[in-house]
């Protein structure tokens, strides 16, 4: 009886194993380290939030696809900001060109800080970290 049980118990068990998602392993991914900061000798008050992305820029004409985005909330930490962004290997391609950019916007949304120089990463030899200089929005 019991060796009839067995395959009736072990095939569900089997089945859902086989079926469930296994985590991201980090050779999967690659990480980009960003260190962001701005020129102004100021303290933003809190509730301002820094978005990071790495970005597909290759294609003219057309919006920037979003690789990987990261925000946090800076509630009174000041300057250089360091975030680490994985991006996943099979969204790389060695053809195309990606970019990471960074934003610090205030409470209620308005933009604050900006990137105005483009950053490379990632391909055609540019590096897997990059320091962002951001500028002031009037």
């Amino acid at each position: 009886m019991r060796l009839f049980l067995a395959p009736l118990v072990l095939a569900p068990a089997l089945l859902a194993a086989a079926c469930s998602s296994w985590p991201e392993s980090p050779a999967a991914s690659t990480q980009v380290q960003v260190t962001a900061t701005y020129r102004e000798r100021i303290m933003l008050p809190p509730g301002h939030v820094l978005t990071v992305k790495v970005e597909d820029v290759s294609r003219a004409d057309a919006p920037a696809r979003v690789l990987a985005e990261t925000t946090q909330r800076l509630d009174g930490r000041g300057p250089p900001y360091a975030v680490t962004l994985s991006v996943p290997n099979d969204r790389i391609d060695s053809r195309m060109e990606y970019a990471a950019r960074a934003e610090i916007r205030d409470p209620s949304g308005a933009l604050r800080f900006t990137t105005d120089t483009r950053h490379s990463v990632l391909t055609r030899g540019a590096p897997n970290s990059v320091e962002i200089v951001m500028v002031g929005v009037r």
